[in-house]
């Protein structure tokens, strides 16, 4: 395994962490695709690529021609870049013991949530919901069906992390989809929720502002 400090120093970055799951279950592509994968121009992917490489997550292998001329390049990922989610369950399932001790109460542990998601949406803006929502809650293990009255959550990562505590994972999650839904600009807030982690199956009410005020 890549050291992993150097790892967690490269995926760092949501640019990275998209390269990485376009990448994901044995699939390559080339630096333009990767910048498409990433919503980002061409000549930043680069740099992005060139971090993951020397932190040893990617590799460039020449790309099969698929007609006269040079061949091209592509990336895929390197067996340390494969084991990433298994080597990064464990730094999870520490992180999640380390704020279950730390005692925070639920209002505190939705505000971290809210600030990760709006740290998630990136430059605040107006974005569709049911777009951006899911794609956000996909990148943090959550398989999500977003409709105008409400968000489900199923495959939850929860009781996987924080076996003896699910409802800490629960609570934080829950703070980032209402901070999703404050930075795209959402005329939404997050209401009653009802989390189930035995069958990793979750549901939080959205009302309106006025009404949540």
């Amino acid at each position: 395994m890549a050291d992993l400090k150097a790892a967690l120093n490269a995926v760092g970055h949501p640019v990275r962490l998209s390269v990485l799951e376009r990448l994901g279950n044995g699939a390559t592509a080339s630096a333009s695709e990767l910048a498409e994968a990433a919503g980002a121009h061409e000549n930043t992917i680069r740099a992005h690529v060139a971090a993951l490489e020397d932190a040893g997550l990617i590799a460039a292998e020449p790309r099969p021609a698929a007609g006269p001329g040079r061949p091209g390049v592509q990336y895929r990922l390197t067996p340390s870049g494969e084991r990433l989610d298994y080597d990064f369950m464990g730094l999870a399932e520490l992180l999640a013991a380390a704020v279950g001790r730390a005692g925070m109460t639920g209002d505190e542990l939705r505000q971290v949530g809210r600030e990760w998601g709006r740290y998630l949406v990136g430059r605040p803006g107006q974005y569709d919901l049911r777009d951006r929502a899911p794609e956000i809650l996909r990148g943090l293990g959550y398989d999500a069906d977003v409709a105008d009255d409400g968000v489900r959550l199923t495959g939850c990562p929860c009781p996987i992390i924080a076996s003896d505590r699910p409802d800490l994972i629960c609570q934080m999650v829950t703070g980032v989809v209402d901070g999703v839904l404050g930075a795209i600009g959402a005329p939404l807030r997050v209401g009653a929720s009802e989390h189930d982690p035995v069958r990793r199956d979750c549901r939080i009410t959205l009302v309106e502002v006025a009404a949540a005020s």
